[in-house]
């Protein structure tokens, strides 16, 4: 699991961008309370953050894996496995 101090990076802030619009939080707020079940992570938040994630990467990610991330951090690590094809 990725924790909130490796949150710097390009593709990590650029997931807290578009996870936080999906929140409606700001990226601020989603690395000080990193736990997405803070913000109401629904079927509906997770559908929301699949075509953004997927949009924004060009990367097809697994929606049962998705919606199973419980951090931001496990979210970061998600999309770089998937990116990376581990």
């Amino acid at each position: 699991m990725t924790t909130t101090a490796d949150l710097t990076d390009e593709t990590s802030v650029q997931v807290v961008e578009i996870i936080s619009g999906v929140l409606s939080t700001t990226p601020g707020q989603l690395r000080e309370e990193p736990l997405l079940g803070t913000y109401n992570w629904d079927s509906l938040t997770t559908l929301e953050a699949l075509v953004a994630l997927e949009g924004s990467f060009g990367i097809e990610i697994d929606l049962r894996a998705l919606h199973s991330q419980r951090t931001i951090g496990d979210l970061v690590a998600l999309v770089k496995s998937v990116r990376d094809g581990r």
